[in-house]
């Protein structure tokens, strides 16, 4: 019997067999949707629910009414899987890499990764902040001890293949060329701004670039408990209640790897 899913903000990474809906859509099988005002589906039609790393960009209440709506979607007994940074993992990995890095010099790449990694997205106010510099360097450099740590932690690929990059390389909408559009424009709303207090008024991340929140294995089992979910259980990135579930590649490569490093939690829960 075929199931009905939902990918919550999908992104770059979205399977044919899903429904996936985002704020922007770049294929055509990706639905347009501001989530922030509700999901358009009606009352208990989907088997599945997924949304990977996009709790950590909402408010508290935000990601209190994403889930509920995912709830208010779900069959009955149909599964909720969430996926976001896990705070306890990049704690602890700052506090062992803070221990050892004036004793090992080998550590001051890691510290100086590990830091960016537990704040920067909490506090940056420019676009792709201390992060994305790194990146940059990483790339300039080819520095592979570092890019392979950062791969690690959270998955991303900074040196790869000349094939790699381009499947990488994400085409051009109209979608894509309003939010230019909208993001100069508020660039010229924001010099209007005197210069000194500008950064307090404006942020030149861009939308839905910034945490703004964090979980782990303790206060997201205790968030989905009291909206009512229940059966809820601490996975892997390869292990999952939702039917074949690896065979769609949303969180794990064809290589057999996970997508989002050793930095991720990922929570399932039933309706």
């Amino acid at each position: 019997m075929t199931m009905n899913l939902l990918n919550i903000a999908c992104g770059a990474r979205y399977h044919k067999d899903w429904t996936n809906i985002d704020f922007h859509a770049d294929s055509n099988l990706v639905r347009k949707v501001n989530i922030l005002d509700g999901l358009p589906f009606k009352e208990g039609c989907f088997d599945a629910v997924y949304s990977s790393h996009f709790l950590e960009h909402l408010s508290l209440a935000q990601s209190k009414f994403v889930l509920r709506e995912a709830q208010r979607v779900l069959k009955r007994r149909g599964v909720l899987r969430i996926v976001v940074p896990d705070l306890e993992n990049v704690c602890k990995e700052y506090l062992k890499i803070l221990d050892g890095v004036s004793d090992d010099v080998t550590l001051n790449t890691k510290y100086r990764w590990i830091i960016v990694e537990l704040l920067d997205q909490f506090v940056r106010v420019d676009k792709g902040g201390e992060m994305g510099r790194i990146f940059s360097q990483v790339r300039e450099s080819g520095d592979t001890h570092l890019a392979d740590y950062i791969s690690h932690r959270v998955g991303d690929q900074l040196i790869a293949s000349d094939f790699e990059q381009s499947k990488s390389k994400r085409k051009i909408t109209i979608d894509k060329v309003k939010n230019r559009v909208l993001y100069f424009y508020l660039r010229l709303v924001a010099k209007l701004v005197p210069k000194a207090i500008r950064g307090l008024v404006f942020s030149g991340s861009s939308i839905g670039e910034k945490h703004q929140w964090a979980y782990d294995r303790y206060s997201l089992p205790l968030l989905l408990g009291e909206l009512g979910f229940n059966n809820i259980k601490i996975k892997s990135f390869k292990d999952s209640d939702i039917e074949n579930f690896n065979d769609f590649f949303l969180d794990v490569r064809r290589d057999g790897t996970q997508y989002k490093g050793v930095s991720s939690i990922y929570i399932e829960a039933r309706k």
